[in-house]
């Protein structure tokens, strides 16, 4: 790899990591705050709708990513195969996440009826497009950019949860366990960029599905920290003031 390729992926690196959205609101109201039950469901119903949606995306990546773009397709599929447990259902990251939820107060069957808000909705959209119809650098970029930007929420996550009683250790571990696996996440990502933009136009196909991919997670968290934060504590007074 020549000095202006590594320079390329040091920036691109390094301007996802200090992109806003890796310390926006919700993260500090959710590590600082002490949530009601319904807060944190809302936020659990959400998030888990993302989680699961999120792996078939991944594999919709995969599979279009071209024959001979080997490195690029071994370096996804250690995502995907990390993503669902490394070959163990029980540690397939949507089941934690579902074991969670239950210690939450929250049942399958109540995850399934959850109706993604706009703000999730159109995220998700975003990375239909850049996985499903963009070519396959944007598509890298912007799959660099959802694990580069992955790896700073359960900083805050992880603790903002441990400060709750109520929760065993090994009901958090689908958060515990994030705070190494983002960074693996992040790694192999950067080896698939590095091992396949080869010229200066692959490299601006790639940090324009990255930047497009950070502004359109900023936008969920926006979207999460006013339905967890101010519609559903506004639910919650109102409900206080009708049993009153």
């Amino acid at each position: 790899m020549d000095a202006t390729h590594t320079t390329f992926l040091s920036g691109l690196a390094r301007e996802l990591e200090q992109h806003p959205v890796n310390c926006n609101p919700f993260f500090e109201a959710f590590r600082d705050r002490h949530l009601s039950d319904l807060q944190l469901r809302t936020f659990l119903g959400q998030y888990q709708y993302f989680c699961k949606h999120f792996v078939k995306l991944l594999e919709m990546l995969v599979y279009r990513t071209p024959l001979e773009q080997l490195e690029m397709r071994i370096e996804l599929l250690k995502t995907l195969y990390s993503e669902l447990g490394a070959g163990r259902i029980e540690k397939a990251h949507i089941r934690l996440l579902d074991r969670f939820a239950r210690a939450a107060g929250l049942s399958e069957a109540q995850l399934e009826q959850t109706t993604p808000i706009p703000e999730v909705a159109t995220y998700l959209l975003v990375l239909r497009r850049l996985f499903g119809e963009a070519d396959y650098l944007t598509a890298l970029g912007a799959e660099l950019a959802v694990e580069m930007t992955a790896a700073s929420e359960f900083r805050y996550f992880y603790p903002g949860l441990v400060k709750y009683q109520r929760f065993q250790e090994d009901e958090l571990e689908f958060f515990k366990l994030h705070l190494q696996e983002e960074q693996d996440h992040s790694n192999w990502l950067l080896a698939a960029v590095q091992k396949t933009a080869h010229s200066a136009q692959d490299e601006q196909q790639v940090a324009a599905g990255a930047r497009q991919t950070a502004a359109a997670w900023g936008i969920f968290w926006d979207g999460m920290y006013r339905t967890v934060f101010e519609d559903a504590a506004s639910r919650r007074e109102q409900a206080a003031s009708e049993a009153g």
